[in-house]
């Protein structure tokens, strides 16, 4: 996987999880900016999600297959798990919830693009 992309993914999902984090630090439910930036960053992932499909139809082989599969299927996972965690919780803590899902989501990322390689 292209370490750029990687690092791309990782950025987004941090800074998505600072603006929720920023949020939640202010008292605030979680906003219409908040929820399209999540929006992004799921349509991000999924877009990595079909870049590692074209690699892999390619030849291509993470070199730790099962860590590997765990980790795409947990990001595309955590975002609409915190998602529904934050929209049923519309106080402070939704935003809390989805600033944790972000920064996690970009913590996976980092441990992606380690075992690809």
């Amino acid at each position: 996987m292209s370490p750029a992309l990687v690092t791309a993914v990782t950025a987004v999902a941090v800074l998505v999880g600072l603006l929720s984090l920023v949020a939640a630090a202010r008292g605030l439910a979680p906003g219409k900016l908040q929820l399209q930036a999540l929006l992004g960053l799921q349509l991000v992932l999924l877009g990595q999600l079909a870049y590692v499909l074209y690699r892999l139809s390619g030849g291509e082989r993470p070199a730790e297959k099962g860590a590997f599969a765990g980790y795409v299927v947990l990001s595309l996972l955590l975002l609409p798990g915190g998602f529904a965690l934050a929209v049923e919780e519309r106080t402070r803590w939704g935003s809390l919830v989805l600033a944790i899902a972000c920064l996690v989501v970009a913590v996976v990322e980092l441990r992606l693009g380690a075992t690809w390689g």
